[in-house]
């Protein structure tokens, strides 16, 4: 009878590359009104909207938009102002490896903003991080039944990869008012800012839900003496069907990206004002799965028929490592020298920067920078200030990382108050989220063809075992079954150092 082969396919899904950049932009806008007076900018911030990710070989192509945003006051003006910018991100990442068609996961984020006022302009600095990685789904063949040689001996292991199975996108448009007091006297939105939170992903009729909310801070101008701004806080909540088949639901996971928001003020008058909210959602959702097989990891004869065994190694994804806490942060801001005195402060914003991370026995320690704003009325004025510092932060949490995996931190909840004239305390709540992907190296028979083989001999073989060694590999080494050599040796395993008796 000859040798015969039963094979089976698997999809298997490798990190291709994985390249972590930044990127320098610039956004300029013309500053309405501004001649000779003093421009003071009070706060500067941008946001990043990725666009089309593709990728080519040897590279990855990324475009986008980045929205600038600022906060001034004219001369000597007790009113505060604000201005809006924009730019486009075109960048190329080199990657080794990477191929068309391959998938791209892309992640983006402003680090940092500077704003200067130039020749009627203000000048928009910002410097972007992105992070992509590719991957590669590939088929790979592994036998799962093997006949047709006398004397056979194999060894099967069962192996199982997880890969991606579906990934489908959908766009939401929110609309929201919200009602500010008559008090407030609100004017006019100043600047706004958003982080999302994704509270349920579950199956539904047609595909998957998902659910949650999208957090608005509004800098509002506010024609109350004193107080020329305020910051409004709204949570603007998101309910969307992406479409699925019913039978990839099982393992999904998703991200919501804002792409756009913008606020706008209604005037009441002597009634109430309405802020009103228009954010405009990316909604993704992608489905994991499972190969599995029974696959041959080796085989030799006993008897006068040989095999040649054709090796290969498989790098299986097991799963997704996810790590995620949070922790309440406190700490004391110092006013630069010469700054004026603090009275009241308005409102705060704080960016965190990720600066390294470290694993160990169990848990990660992650460290950082937090860059702090704080907007305040000096006491015994009526002209809005700013104050600036960076902050280190250090977060602990439960679970490791790698040195590659992808780390996002944010900031919720931000408020100062004032301790003395020349410092304030920052209260705000981090969190923090990593992922990192646990692979698995397999070696397992690619193929198997008939050969001649070797002489048996014959006689009784003592065997004192290396660490290395098992039934397996001493009964491969002379061609004797293990369970020959179990039976002859009390039915156990190897020991390290304790001698084995096989008769050949």
């Amino acid at each position: 009878m000859a040798l015969s082969l039963v094979r089976q396919g698997i999809e298997t899904e490798s990190l291709v590359g994985s390249e972590d950049t930044q990127v320098l932009l610039r956004a300029e806008a013309m500053v309405s009104g501004a001649g000779r007076e003093a421009v003071k900018i009070l706060l500067a911030d941008a946001y990043l909207a990725l666009g089309a990710v593709e990728v080519q070989a040897g590279r990855v192509v990324l475009d986008g938009t980045v929205y600038a945003q600022a906060a001034y006051r004219l001369g000597d003006e007790a009113s505060v102002r604000a201005l809006t910018a924009q730019t486009t991100l075109n960048h190329a990442v080199d990657m080794d490896g990477a191929m068309a068609k391959m998938i791209a996961r892309a992640e983006g984020e402003v680090e940092h903003v500077e704003a200067s006022y130039e020749n009627g302009h203000m000048i928009f600095r910002i410097a972007v991080r992105l992070r992509v990685k590719v991957l590669n789904l590939s088929p790979v063949e592994v036998i799962s039944q093997i006949s047709g040689v006398s004397g056979l001996e194999v060894k099967f292991e069962e192996i199982c990869s997880t890969k991606l199975s579906a990934e489908a996108n959908a766009d939401a448009l929110l609309r929201e008012a919200v009602t500010l007091p008559a008090a407030l006297d609100a004017r006019c939105a100043l600047m706004d800012w958003f982080s999302t939170q994704i509270e349920d992903v579950s199956r539904d009729l047609g595909g998957v839900r998902v659910t949650g909310k999208v957090l608005v801070e509004a800098l509002i101008a506010s024609g109350v003496a004193g107080r020329p701004v305020a910051l409004v806080k709204y949570a603007m909540p998101f309910d969307q069907l992406v479409e699925l088949p019913d039978w990839l639901t099982e393992d999904v996971n998703a991200a919501v990206e804002v792409k756009k928001l913008i606020s706008q003020v209604d005037e009441g008058g002597q009634n109430d004002s309405t802020l009103k909210l228009e954010a405009e959602l990316a909604v993704h959702v992608y489905a994991m799965g499972k190969d599995c097989a029974t696959a041959l990891a080796d085989a030799y004869t006993t008897s006068d028929e040989g095999i040649a065994i054709e090796q290969q190694k498989v790098e299986l994804l097991l799963g997704i490592n996810r790590v995620a806490c949070h922790d309440s942060y406190k700490s004391t801001m110092l006013l630069p020298t010469g700054a004026p005195g603090v009275g009241a402060v308005l409102a705060t914003r704080a960016i965190p920067t990720l600066s390294g991370f470290e694993s160990l026995e169990g848990h990660t320690v992650f460290e950082g920078i937090l860059e702090a704003t704080a907007l305040y009325m000096p006491a015994g004025s009526d002209k809005l200030c700013s104050a600036t510092a960076e902050l280190p932060f250090s977060l602990h949490c439960q679970g490791e990382l790698p040195q590659d995996a992808w780390v996002n931190v944010r900031v919720t909840n931000a408020e100062a108050s004032t301790l003395m004239s020349d410092r304030l305390e920052l209260r705000a709540t981090l969190e923090l989220s990593g992922e990192s992907r646990i692979t698995r190296e397999v070696t397992i028979a690619q193929d198997v063809t008939e050969a001649e083989a070797a002489p048996r001999k014959t006689g009784i073989v003592i065997v004192w075992p290396t660490a290395e060694d098992d039934l397996w590999t001493i009964g491969k080494r002379y061609r004797i079954s293990s369970s020959a050599i179990r039976e002859m040796n009390g039915g156990g395993e190897t020991e390290a150092g304790k001698a084995i008796v096989a008769r050949m």
